[in-house]
Parts: structure tokens; C-alpha cells; sequence
């Protein structure tokens, strides 16, 4: 019996050469009609296309039976003595494999493994890698399914799982939850990835990078982004059509960091090796290394064939494995939705992922109903060297896209796969373990169909121990709140709220060499960041918040909140400071220029609350957020996010050496800074704003008999080396977001000749690189 997908799974499409379609369920003049009316396949009659995709099915009899009754052979499982031995493991157990001897074959050899047959359309028989007894039990009571009453099957099924008041949870689809629990059940290794040694394979400072393939309307990655938030960054690939990616979905994890893409075809077929390869290209642009690991769900409707469902999926599996091996970085991991693996195919594919990576295990998470034939292979810590082994399945996908009169019936030799005798007893135990337990569920529905009074008491306790184990809420899914801006600003400020002048503070302007000394202790607790020349009143440097999806916010000079006209993808829950600035293209008259968004400094960003991290601390967090909501090789007009640049106060001439002189379209020449590490698009400042990391009770000097820094408390007028400070000292040393906002000091660039080096001063109003230079070296 296969899962009820209309509920909770993901779909990718079926092979084209199987393809039904409902219409079929139809009569010829009906479906004149509706065509008529304007019906298209997989669109909606509503002027948008919108409303149900499917005619509604006319009503079955079901109460007090009779009419339509489908119950023919049901009553032939109806004895129930085995349900009583059913074993609930909380958590799961989880065993692995590891491969010990190294794949010397070439791709030339593995193409000599290659057997071709006629196409089979039955598993009868494929009984190398399972109890011929437990695979006839699988069948049998497959088939028992075919005439019950799909109404009595899903009622039985709901009450007789012990975990199925699970549901969905807080996420869109069951899909979210199953990937909870394999996440759980293998102690966080897709959120929390480590290598051999248990280190942490998410580098300082980067995102963690996943790929979720086959995976409409996209569960999976919405457990991923509810774990991490924006610390993740996610690419998508699934078809295009009724099962696509829903982001308007995605309530527990915001999707600002999930970048779906289709293929170079545009349609998500990820049979096409031109799609894998562009998906492949495209992750790449953002991560030369690859993704950290693969999510894969995909599957389809095999109504009426559930007993061949592992033979229709035998290019699925392979394409899901082949996109893995493609985008994963080494050391990456990767899973995927199979379901039945009886067939030498399937066994020598699995055999080839078990050459790839340092270990596999096959898995059946409790969130997956067991009475379907579901189950998940995990592969950890891919191996530098499997080029050729991809080359070979990429081949194996292009003949099976031939459609050619014979199938392509074993990948691997199986006296080769015979030899491994630990791998052929791993695959015989999972397919018997698997299969005893699937039998047991598929008895245990039919009981409850035949006495509707049954009733699995444990679900409660099943509940709560799976929810708390696998770290999730026990609450319903909610929608986003719909909240008013200010409601939404006092719950991020938090404490801050009722003494929230510091909001209208405006920034000190350095004018003269005497505001630098008054105003700068020392250069070395002070940093800048350039500026825009606020060519508009709307290019100032201003708070902006996002409260929900698509709403961004800027506080104006009114002190009102307005919403920014330009649509950028910034997480919800967010509040920052930074300014909208003009980035331009090219130069003279050909020149474009473009509206991008600048961060400056964060409060809270998607959720997280940043405002009491050290400054340095803060700005790189907005440099990852900026990196994991940007996409900046979307095709189409895709506004960019970025976080400035901090430099130190020392590093000036480091700064203005990195700059150079662009001609802009009205034909002046004004410095600006390279954003592409090219000479084409660059940003033209108009002034640098200055912020200190240290709280204004301290300031720091470099002390003369050790050559090192030291910080004085002018409160308390003690001082202290950084290796000796106390730790209150330490928490009290670094300002937070408010105390930094605070004190900025702001340098404006009046005319040209400020910036330039060794310029001659004209204007004594005025202050000049030079003046800033020499205060520094003074310091």
C-alpha cells in the first residue's frame, strides 16, 4: 500500500512512458465540455487559472455501506494475532556501513557491467536480496488493497499508526516532519555537519549550503530554514506545474534563503543531464566547493501499480543519486527517498553510493507510515574521487531516456556485488526488517477496518516523546502575524522600546582636525564604513525593518515608517540600520545603475537578536545574512542586499588605495569602489560614517614597555590586557548596537578635492584626507 501523497508527500513526475493521467477517469463528451469552458490540463477554471485541478469526484456511498461498496477480498487479512507483536523503538536504531575496500574499476569497465533485458513489469521472483517468504508477504498483502474502499482504508490507517496525530506539526507537509525525525535520528547531521574528527564542516563565518532535489512544494527545506533561519542558504530543483515549490507556504522557516532553480530548460526535469548540469553550474556560482548535502523526496502516482512502484522509480533513483554526486562538496552528505529494493538494479545502485561515500545506511524514520514500502538511503561523507562513477550513471540516465526496446536490468556485475559479503547481508537484513514490519502494518490496517471499535492507545505518548526528541514544538502551525509596524518594533527593541530616543539621534559631523581630537579617544577602538552621497531624500541612511514577507519598512526624517518601493527579499523579524545607494554599471554614457540596499549595523536579523555582539562581531553576521537572502545570478531584475564593509580606523589609506576614479554619465570623475572584483559595477561613496566597538566607559592604548593593547575603565580608572581582563570586565567592554549608533560620527565629502591625496586645502571649513591622515599617524 502506498502513502496517501495527496496529504503529505512530495511528487516529481512520473516517467513519461508510464504517464496517466485522471482525464481517463472521464467520459469523452464530458471532457468536451469542460474544454469548452475553457479547461486547460493542471490549470484552474478561475480567470487566473486558479481553483481545483481536478474535476470534483462524483459521492461514494460510505454511510451504512451498500451503494459502491468495494470490499472483495479485504476480509482475507482479517486475522489480527499478529498485530499485538508490533515494537516501537523511540528513538530509532541506526545502523551503517562502511566500505573497506577501494573501486578500482574504470569507466570503461563499469560500462562492461551494464545487462540489458526486456522491461519487467513484476517482482515476483527478485528474491537475491530478500526472504522469498517476506517478499511474497509484501505483495499479498498489497494486493488484498486493490478493491477497499479508499474512505475505510484512510480511517483505519489513522487510527492504527501509533504516530500519526503527528502530522504535519508546524510545517506545510508531513514531508517537514519525516525530515525532523531523520535528522534527529542521526544526531543533527544535516544541521549540524561534522567530519571524521567531530568538527564542525561549516567554515567561520559561511552559510550552510543544501540542496533539496525532486522536493515540491518543498517540506524538506522548510524544516532546514526552521533550524538554521538564514544561516542556511538552499537551492531548489523539482517540475514545474501543481507540485512546485510553495514559498508562500513556508510559515516555520522563511524562505528569503531558499533559491528555487529550474534547469536550463526551465521545467525542473531532472531526467534532463543538461538540467543537472546547469543546476550543478548554478550552485557553484555561489559555492565553488559545492553544497554541504542533498535532500531528495522525489516520487509519483503509481495507483494501481504500487506492487512495481521499485521498477517505475528506477530512473528516479538514479537521477537523484547522479545530482547528488554532481552539486555535493566532498566530505558532503546526501538522502533519498526510495522505496522497495528487490531488483539488481536498484541493489547495484545503491552499491555504487556505497563506493562513494565513507558510509551508507538504509533507514525507516517513524514519521514514514509502515505500511508503505518507504524508506531513506543516507550517504555521509562523500569521497574526493567518484568522477567516474558519476560519468557512468550520466550515461546509464541517457540510455534509459532512449526508450529503446529493451531495459537496462543490472548496473553493477552481481558476482562483484555477491563478493561483498557485508554489503549483501546489510541490504537481505533492511529489505527483511523492513518488509517484516511492513506486513505487520499492512495486517494491522485491516484489522482496524474489520473492527472500527480498535484503537491505537500510544499515539498520545508517541506524540509528545517524538516531538520532544526531534526538538519540535507541540503546537499548530501558524500563519505569520499580522501585527502593526509599531507593535512589531516594540517587540524587537524589547527593553529598549520605551527609551528608544537613540532612533532619532543624528550623527556627529567631523568638521576640523579639533573634532577628530575631541571626538576620537583612540584610533584604535574606532572603525568607518563609506557612505552614499544621498542623492535623494530616500538614499539617507535610516532604520529599516521587515515584519512579514514582502514588507519592508524605512523610518523617514518624519519619524514615520514608510514602505521601501523597491522590492528586496529580506527576512522577517528584521531590523538594521543602512541606507539604499546607487551601484553602477559600466561608465560615461552607456552607463546603468541600479537601487541596492546596504547594511550598516543589525539589531535583529530573521529572528536572531545581534545588538549586544561586538561591533566586528555584528557586521559579520549582516555580511552572512546579506550572502544567504541574495541572488545575485537570478535571471531577471533581482535587487541585491548588501552589508558594508568594515574597515578599521587605521587601515584609511589601505581604504582609499582600493578606490579609483570612474566616469560617471554626466562626464565627472568621482572615486569609487569595485563590487565585483572587476572594473564594471562599483559604488560611488560620499562620505565614510564612523563607529566604535568599545563601550564609551573604556578606550585603549598601546602600552610602551609591552608593546600591546591595553583598555583604561574611566569609570573606575583601572586597566587591563585583554588576556587578563575579568570576565565581567569583558562582558561590559564591547558596545552594544545602541551605544555604537549612539556616538557615530559622520565624514561628508563637500567636493572632490577632500578625498585626494596631497590635495591643497582651500576651504579651512572643511576637513581633508590629509587632516586624517596625519591624526592617525599622530596617534
Amino acid at each position: 500500500m502506498e502513502e496517501d501523497n495527496s496529504e503529505t508527500d512530495l511528487f516529481e513526475a512520473p516517467p513519461k512512458k508510464m504517464k496517466t493521467e485522471w482525464s481517463r477517469s472521464y467520459s469523452s463528451k464530458a471532457m468536451e465540455m469542460m474544454k469548452k469552458m475553457g479547461y486547460e490540463t493542471d490549470k484552474g477554471l478561475g480567470k487566473q487559472s486558479q481553483g481545483r485541478l481536478e474535476p470534483i469526484v462524483a459521492f461514494q456511498q460510505d454511510g451504512r455501506k451498500g451503494l459502491g461498496l468495494k470490499q472483495g477480498t479485504f476480509l482475507a487479512l482479517g486475522d489480527n494475532s499478529d498485530i499485538t507483536t508490533e515494537e516501537i523503538l523511540i528513538p530509532e536504531e541506526v545502523s551503517w556501513i562502511s566500505s573497506q575496500n577501494n573501486f578500482y574499476f574504470t569507466f570503461e569497465d563499469l560500462m562492461n557491467f551494464i545487462k540489458y533485458g526486456a522491461h519487467k513489469r513484476t517482482l515476483e521472483g527478485e528474491t537475491q536480496f530478500v526472504e522469498p517468504d517476506i517478499l511474497d508477504g509484501i505483495l499479498n498483502a498489497k494486493n488484498v488493497f486493490d478493491n477497499l474502499n479508499e474512505v475505510d482504508l484512510r480511517r483505519a490507517r489513522s487510527r492504527s499508526n501509533p504516530f500519526e496525530t503527528i502530522r504535519s506539526s508546524i510545517f506545510q507537509n508531513r514531508a517537514a516532519v519525516k525530515m525532523a525525525n531523520i535528522d534527529s535520528m542521526l544526531d543533527f547531521m544535516f544541521t549540524n555537519p561534522k567530519d571524521k574528527k567531530g568538527n564542525s564542516l561549516i567554515n567561520d563565518n559561511d552559510l550552510l549550503y543544501f540542496a533539496d532535489v525532486c522536493a515540491g512544494p518543498g517540506g524538506f527545506s522548510e524544516y532546514i530554514l526552521y533550524r538554521k533561519s538564514w544561516e542556511a542558504k538552499g537551492f531548489g530543483f523539482t517540475l514545474k506545474g501543481p507540485n512546485d515549490f510553495k514559498l508562500d507556504k513556508f510559515f516555520a522557516g522563511s524562505p528569503e534563503s531558499f533559491d528555487p532553480y529550474y534547469g536550463v530548460n526551465n521545467d525542473g526535469d531532472v531526467y534532463v543531464e543538461a538540467n543537472q548540469d546547469s543546476f550543478n553550474n548554478y550552485i557553484r556560482k555561489h559555492t565553488v566547493e559545492g553544497v554541504h548535502f542533498v535532500m531528495a523526496d522525489g516520487g509519483f502516482s503509481v495507483e494501481g501499480e504500487e506492487n512495481i512502484q521499485e521498477i517505475l522509480s528506477k530512473q528516479l533513483y538514479l537521477c537523484q543519486c547522479l545530482t547528488a554526486l554532481k552539486i555535493l562538496r566532498n566530505n558532503g552528505s546526501f538522502v533519498c527517498k526510495l522505496f522497495d529494493i528487490f531488483t539488481p538494479f536498484s541493489v547495484g545502485l545503491i552499491f555504487l553510493m556505497y563506493k562513494c561515500f565513507d558510509q551508507i545506511s538504509i533507514i525507516k524514520p517513524n514519521s514514514s507510515r509502515p505500511a508503505n514500502s518507504e524508506r531513506y538511503l543516507v550517504c555521509k561523507w562523500k569521497k574526493p574521487d567518484t568522477d567516474h562513477i558519476c560519468q557512468y550513471l550520466n550515461n546509464i540516465n541517457n540510455i534509459l531516456n532512449q526508450n529503446n526496446n529493451e531495459d537496462v536490468l543490472e548496473i553493477v556485475d552481481m558476482d562483484l556485488i555477491r563478493e561483498d559479503l557485508a554489503f549483501v547481508d546489510y541490504i537481505k537484513k533492511s529489505n527483511d526488517s523492513i518488509g517484516k514490519n511492513q506486513i505487520l502494518g499492512l495486517k494491522k490496517i485491516t484489522a482496524f477496518c474489520n473492527n472500527t471499535q480498535l484503537k491505537e492507545i500510544r499515539q498520545s505518548e508517541c506524540r509528545r516523546k517524538c516531538l520532544d526528541l526531534w526538538k519540535l514544538p507541540d503546537k499548530l502551525r501558524q500563519a505569520p502575524e499580522n501585527k502593526s509596524v509599531e507593535k512589531f518594533v516594540e517587540d524587537f527593541l524589547s527593553d529598549w522600546f520605551e527609551d528608544k530616543l537613540f532612533f532619532h539621534s543624528a550623527s556627529d559631523e567631523l568638521l576640523s582636525v579639533d573634532d577628530l581630537s575631541k571626538k576620537i579617544d583612540s584610533v584604535y577602538d574606532w572603525y568607518f564604513v563609506p557612505v552614499g552621497r544621498r542623492e535623494t531624500n530616500t538614499n539617507a541612511s535610516s532604520f529599516f525593518i521587515c515584519t512579514t514577507r514582502g514588507k519592508l519598512f524605512r523610518y523617514t526624517d518624519m519619524r514615520k515608517w514608510e514602505p521601501v518601493e523597491h522590492m528586496f527579499e529580506i527576512s522577517p523579524k528584521s531590523l538594521f540600520y543602512g541606507e539604499l545607494v546607487f551601484e553602477y554599471n559600466g561608465e560615461g554614457r552607456t552607463q546603468t545603475r541600479i537601487c541596492c540596499l546596504h547594511i550598516i549595523d543589525g539589531i535583529i536579523l530573521g529572528g536572531k537578536d545581534i545588538r549586544r555582539l561586538p561591533l566586528s562581531e555584528r557586521i559579520k553576521m549582516c555580511a552572512k545574512f546579506a550572502k544567504s537572502v541574495n541572488k545575485p545570478f537570478k535571471e531577471g531584475n533581482v535587487l541585491l542586499v548588501r552589508s558594508k564593509r568594515l574597515y578599521k580606523l587605521r587601515e584609511l589609506e589601505t581604504f582609499f588605495s582600493e578606490m579609483k576614479h570612474y566616469t560617471l554619465k554626466d562626464n565627472s570623475s568621482r572615486l569609487g569602489i569595485s563590487l565585483n572584483n572587476g572594473e564594471s559595477k562599483f559604488f560611488v561613496p560620499g562620505g565614510l560614517l564612523f563607529l566604535c566597538e568599545i563601550c564609551h566607559n573604556f578606550t585603549s592604548k598601546i602600552s610602551k614597555s609591552r608593546n600591546m593593547l591595553y583598555y583604561i575603565d574611566k569609570t573606575k580608572h583601572n586597566s587591563y590586557y585583554k588576556d587578563q581582563m575579568p570576565i565581567e570586565v569583558q562582558n561590559i567592554l564591547y558596545a552594544s548596537f545602541r551605544n555604537t549608533f549612539a556616538r557615530r560620527l559622520i565624514w561628508k565629502w563637500t567636493n572632490t578635492c577632500q578625498v585626494e591625496e596631497n590635495s591643497i586645502k582651500v576651504d579651512k571649513t572643511v576637513l581633508y584626507r590629509d587632516d586624517l591622515k596625519h591624526f592617525i599617524s599622530n596617534r
